[in-house]
């Protein structure tokens, strides 16, 4: 149309690019207040290059390869891209759905992530760019790192379970150490504290967090009344580590419930539960919430799922829990959870887009040195460009480099602002 009907013509081809860009932004699910057309697009890009998608990856052009049809819907993803208004938005969603491929070994394929990376490095800044490429390289760092700490057994021990540790650098990551002072069993912190001497004595003065609020574990289980194959192979159950840690309280030989030892397993209470864990009642009460509800759990309310959790119940193991699968996958992040990431998320990205404004009035008044209200707003606006700076948000950090004396109202003209050196 452009080319055929317009010939090329500027003002059309300007025209077309703001409607375009009005509508990827502004439509029916993506309302003016928000940047929803970034956090979709995010989510797209992430069912693309996540395992699992396979029938999203073949709704392509008939008789093309999965590979082929993979590269076309990626380079569509940054068409819309080159229209978002909000690209910082979309910048730390990626980062953080990317983190969860890499951490939970989700990624589709290693060639589909390079091609992302690829044709992003196109559109977006440097900065971003290098810190998803150094996440790649703390993934083969860290499994290089797995593999010579497996062969110092004689060093630093065995390992009574497959065991697979990640090391990521702080500031490359959007991970911070939970809130949360997680009681780790005997048989993890021992293996822990293998790890921590073997990546003492191979980085000296490296500080490690542990990120018990992303790792996940596999554990077998046997239950009493089972049939079939899962009596013979028992159940798989892929968990959260704090569902891990829950779960081994109802397998151990002792603890702080009653009945160890009998066919039908312990009983703990709620509050039990919660000394032996260290986890607080929010994080308790969801997985609790999670169990009930795949029956692996019983608890004394009688309920399933939210109606079965209570602080005065008490919870048992389902000897009688049946499947149609053998691996059971518990682990699924749950909505309450889905919704706080965004929320948290967002709040990030407004924390972030006030550093790049107060950061972006200072240059313009270092090199100005004396402009109006009017004037410092205007370019500020035209010097952002992940995200269109609102007025109001401009104003409030002019407001904050008073306060931190970088700037100050001029004596004479209050309409003035001066910088200080």
């Amino acid at each position: 149309m452009l080319h055929e009907s317009f010939l090329d013509d500027p003002g059309f081809s300007k025209a077309l690019d703001h409607a375009c860009s009005d509508f990827v932004n502004f439509n029916a699910i993506c309302p003016p207040s928000e940047s929803k057309a970034s956090l979709l697009l995010a989510m797209y890009c992430d069912v693309l290059l996540k395992k699992g998608s396979a029938a999203a990856r073949k709704a392509g052009a008939e008789g093309a390869s999965e590979d082929d049809n993979l590269e076309e819907q990626l380079t569509q993803a940054i068409c819309i891209f080159r229209y978002l208004k909000s690209s910082d938005v979309f910048q730390k969603f990626y980062s953080k759905f990317l983190a969860r491929r890499l951490v939970n070994e989700q990624s589709a394929s290693t060639h589909g992530e390079e091609t992302m990376i690829s044709k992003l490095k196109e559109v977006s800044g440097v900065d971003f760019i290098t810190r998803l490429a150094r996440m790649f390289n703390d993934m083969i760092v860290s499994k290089d790192m797995s593999e010579e700490f497996k062969s110092k057994s004689d060093v630093y021990g065995e390992v009574p379970f497959d065991f697979d540790m990640k090391v990521l650098n702080f500031v490359s990551w959007p991970y911070s150490p939970p809130d949360v002072k997680l009681e780790v069993p005997p048989i993890l912190s021992t293996v822990c504290e293998q790890y921590k001497r073997y990546l003492d004595d191979k980085h000296s003065g490296r500080k490690l967090s542990w990120l018990w609020n992303i790792a996940r574990a596999e554990i077998k289980m046997f239950f009493p009344n089972a049939t079939g194959p899962a009596a013979k192979n028992g159940y798989i159950f892929q968990l959260t580590t704090y569902q891990l840690v829950i779960l081994l309280l109802f397998s151990a030989e002792s603890g702080p419930g009653t009945g160890y030892g009998t066919p039908t397993g312990p009983t703990l209470s709620y509050p039990q539960l919660v000394t032996a864990t260290g986890l607080n009642d929010e994080i308790m009460q969801g997985e609790l919430e999670v169990f009930c509800r795949a029956r692996v759990l019983n608890s004394s309310t009688g309920g399933v799922g939210s109606d079965a959790v209570s602080k005065t119940a008490t919870y048992s193991l389902n000897v009688d829990y049946k499947s149609k699968h053998l691996r059971v996958n518990l682990a699924n992040m749950k909505k309450s959870e889905q919704k706080r990431e965004i929320k948290d998320t967002m709040r990030a990205v407004d924390d972030d887009r006030m550093f790049t404004i107060q950061a972006a009035i200072v240059r313009i008044m270092k090199s100005r040195k004396q402009l109006s209200h009017r004037q410092l707003i205007d370019e500020t606006i035209i010097q952002i460009r992940p995200f269109q700076a609102q007025v109001s948000s401009i104003k409030k950090c002019i407001d904050l480099l008073i306060d931190k004396a970088f700037l100050e109202r001029d004596a004479d003209n209050r309409d003035l602002y001066n910088y200080l050196a």
